[in-house]
């Protein structure tokens, strides 16, 4: 729960954030975006039709000949081939980037965005600079982002080859209340619980179901590639990105990863694929007290148990199911190599690990910003430096990122090979082949409405969310009987009227349900004193995981004379020792709609969840334990695995 101090201190970060930036652009005249009649000015003719042997192809090039590259019938290593020939170093360099774009974005996510994405428009991007794989900022409709990708597609079928456009995605089907950092609700589509949740139901068929909704919806609107899902192990309860987990076991995160690829993928990857860039590799787990890598002072992973190889499991699977690209994360595995430098620089991580050990030969993707921004161990190395040091240790393509400048000054000047170069984009160039971009890249804007949110996705969605729920304690007062007057706190009162007779006191209830959110006592210290860090850390919460007194005092208020049902999002895990002792019924949610809990309160449906970790006792176990072992506090309050039924 955030206070409203927090509330207040990142509201005012983020107006001293944006007037900085502004007068930034005043001053120095850093903001001025391509117009678009300069980018329509540059660009040529759309793609025409070819045909041969009653086969129709696109021109892409417009030079009226079918190229090896246009043929479909041709596999896609070949294909691929053939367009690096005829591709200048700019346009492969181009290939290798992957910024962000923006529509309909929130205030937070608009300041992101600004303070990374550089001097020019999406359009100029793409004309100018040859950059054709982007991913969704903000919170548009359906239709309108079909209508929005669909126009990028055709800029970029009048440029000289006609590549098309790769959209990507971090998560957006979320329950709002079920996320965290680089997790998105957005409205329009089906909405289903967090990656811990889909972990709580300890199924791998819910996720494979969620994951075929989910790709027909990407597909319907234009997203090919899912930034997710994060293969990372909750080994540390602190670390604040474990809602986006398959919990602390290796073995149920490997099932539930391969699950979810199948589900977006299919076992060969066709025009019906959505590509998962499977994160954070090798692990970003095991973070040193919890604290998170997109901030310096979180930039440690750590390993006092000896447990690297346990984080790698579900990474090997992955990668034997067919697994196109991957993604490391921010952090510096301490320990592991002789060079320790954050995952992204890291040769012996990505190269003799990843490449060499592991086979994988698909696209490495960098976490977002890892040159400009997040570049923990490398700070010393200017721009030009880190771009090569990276690119050496086996980057392929850089998320977050604009600048292909740096990377051709690199070639031209002799420190990075063409043949290095074109190993990377070909391995780029044949995931679009693989996914038809290159024959069919538009959607049909008129039947998005046909196939993202219907009725059926909706109701798989509060499906999955209901198998989610956990039930942790109950003294026999659930499932709750309608006519029992209750008092709510936290959760929506209309929707829980319709459930039973609700009070406006509790005074006047003989039973309280109080929802708590995720346990946020304060923010991550960035460690470093930079703007937009600064403004980041107020995203990312401490290392406390105990409620604050206003909530446990309030707790024990409301349990004095009445009977408490306490519901808990656990998308990170809180000591519960303290507060389960004043409530009648405890459940453990783990990102779901206030109408699922109201359900699962009145008995509607029978909780199964399981716990995806184990719930500590006390802030001392917390510390006692080692960041990169599952589960190894000592005297849990509930152990991995738990869960009660009625």
């Amino acid at each position: 729960m955030i206070k409203a101090s927090s509330l207040i201190k990142r509201i005012f970060l983020v107006l001293i954030a944006l007037l900085s930036l502004l007068s930034l652009f005043l001053l120095f005249d850093l903001y001025q975006p391509i117009s678009k009649v300069k980018v329509k000015r540059a660009l040529g003719v759309e793609t025409s039709i070819i045909y041969d042997d009653n086969f129709s192809f696109r021109d892409l090039n417009k030079n009226g000949y079918l190229d090896i590259y246009e043929d479909y019938r041709i596999a896609s290593n070949i294909r691929a081939d053939d367009l690096l020939s005829k591709m200048t170093l700019e346009e492969k360099v181009g290939q290798m980037f992957h910024p962000p774009f923006t529509l309909n974005p929130d205030i937070f996510m608009l300041l992101y965005e600004i303070a990374i994405r550089g001097n020019k428009s999406t359009e100029a991007k793409i004309v100018f600079d040859h950059i054709t794989h982007f991913n969704l900022y903000g919170n548009p409709t359906p239709k309108n982002l079909a209508k929005q990708i669909n126009y990028f597609q055709k800029i970029a079928s009048k440029t000289r080859l006609g590549i098309p456009i790769s959209i990507s995605s971090d998560p957006i089907h979320e329950v709002p209340k079920g996320g965290g950092i680089a997790s998105f609700s957005v409205d329009g589509f089906s909405k289903w619980p967090s990656q811990l949740g889909f972990a709580a139901t300890n199924d791998p068929k819910v996720i494979y179901e969620f994951a075929q909704i989910a790709r027909k919806e990407y597909l319907a609107v234009g997203i090919r590639t899912a930034l997710h899902p994060m293969s990372d192990l909750a080994t540390e309860p602190r670390w604040a990105r474990n809602f986006g987990t398959f919990g602390s076991n290796a073995d149920l995160a490997s099932k539930m990863t391969l699950a979810y690829m199948d589900g977006f993928q299919g076992k060969k990857i066709t025009n019906k694929s959505v590509h998962t860039m499977v994160k954070h590799f090798p692990g970003g787990g095991p973070q040193e007290d919890g604290l998170d890598p997109h901030l310096y002072s979180g930039r440690n992973q750590t390993y006092p148990g000896n447990n690297f190889n346990y984080h790698l499991v579900p990474f090997k699977k992955a990668i034997d199911n067919n697994l196109k690209v991957i993604m490391p994360y921010y952090g510096i595995p301490m320990g592991i190599s002789d060079d320790e430098v954050a995952i992204g620089f890291n040769s012996y991580i990505l190269t003799d690990l990843l490449r060499d050990e592991l086979g994988f030969d698909g696209v490495i993707c960098s976490d977002w910003g890892i040159i400009s921004g997040r570049h923990w161990g490398v700070e010393n190395l200017s721009i030009k430096e880190r771009y090569k040091k990276s690119f050496l240790a086996g980057i392929d393509q850089y998320g977050g990122e604009d600048d292909p400048e740096h990377i051709i000054k690199l070639v031209n000047d002799g420190e990075i090979s063409v043949t290095d170069i074109n190993n990377s984009v070909k391995r780029i160039l044949i995931n679009k082949f693989d996914l038809g971009l290159f024959e069919d890249p538009y959607v049909n804007v008129n039947n998005v409405e046909k196939i993202v949110a219907t009725d059926e996705h909706n109701q798989a969605g509060l499906d999955a969310q209901r198998k989610s729920i956990v039930l942790l304690e109950n003294d026999g007062l659930l499932p709750l009987k309608s006519e029992s007057k209750v008092f709510i706190d936290g959760l929506d009162i209309k929707i829980g009227s319709k459930f039973g007779n609700v009070t406006k006191s509790h005074k006047d209830a003989d039973v309280v349900i109080m929802y708590v959110h995720t346990v946020f006592n304060g923010n991550q210290e960035s460690g470093i004193n930079r703007l937009f860090d600064n403004f980041l850390s107020t995203l990312f919460p401490n290392g406390n995981l105990n409620f604050n007194d206003e909530i446990k005092n309030k707790i024990k208020k409301y349990s004095e004379n009445k009977k408490l049902i306490l519901v808990v999002d656990l998308n990170r895990p809180a000591i519960l020792s303290e507060i389960k002792s004043n409530a009648s019924a405890l459940i453990g949610t783990f990102g779901v709609l206030d109408q699922v809990i109201y359900e699962a309160i009145y008995g509607d449906f029978n909780p199964n969840g399981k716990l995806p970790f184990e719930i500590p006792s006390s802030m001392e176990e917390v510390i006692n334990q080692k960041e990169d072992l599952p589960d190894d506090t000592e005297n849990p309050t509930y152990v991995f695995g738990y869960g009660l039924s009625y």
